[in-house]
């Protein structure tokens, strides 16, 4: 049997529904917190166990999912195996776990990559994560990398849609469309696995 360190860890509760941020929050309301086992109101400690089986198979997108959304804390060993602490950053959109040295990359930095920073931030640790999971002998299936694509994919578009005025959110909606189908189809050519 092959055993992951932290798959089956518990889920940490975000919010109660009546205590979910509003979506409206301008952006300079989002803050950054650095990640700790105790980053979250009410959960005092975060214990792993030392075996834990395998997950379910097709549960890797839902694992993803929750390490972007900071619900699931990084493995214990993860700085020493990547080389940096991820931190949490609240975004008007939810909570988003944050690659401190990503960005949003194109070529010759054209288009709004400093609108989609926090967005790029959030995949690049999604991506370190397939990273992570190959250089520990267990790769994630390909769901784990569809969903850091998607989440990007949301969050790009989220930006693009929040701004006020009609032709700054076509314009960004269009360029939203222009980098998520760059990631999408890198990811394919791929084949999905670790980058």
């Amino acid at each position: 049997m092959i055993v992951r360190n932290d798959r089956v860890s518990p889920r940490l509760p975000l919010t109660s529904s009546s205590e979910a941020a509003p979506t409206n929050k301008p952006a300079a309301a989002e803050t950054v917190r650095p990640f700790a086992q105790d980053a979250f109101e009410g959960t005092a400690n975060v214990q792993r166990t030392a075996q834990v089986a395998e997950a379910p198979a097709g549960d890797d997108g839902q694992l993803m999912h929750e390490y972007l959304t900071g619900a699931r804390p990084p493995p214990a060993d993860f700085e020493q195996v990547m080389g940096y602490k991820p931190f949490l950053k609240q975004t008007a959109h939810g909570p988003r776990m944050q690659d401190p040295y990503g960005d949003a990359s194109s070529p010759g930095k054209i288009g709004p990559v400093k609108e989609f920073d926090t967005a790029a931030k959030t995949h690049d640790y999604g991506y370190d994560m397939l990273r992570y999971y190959a250089k520990k002998g267990t790769p994630l299936a390909p769901e784990a990398r569809k969903t850091a694509d998607a989440q990007f994919r949301e969050d790009i578009f989220h930006y693009a849609n929040d701004q006020k005025g009609l032709g700054d959110r076509w314009k960004y909606r269009t360029w939203a469309q222009i980098f998520a189908t760059a990631v999408e189809l890198n990811s394919r050519r791929q084949n999905y696995g670790p980058p």
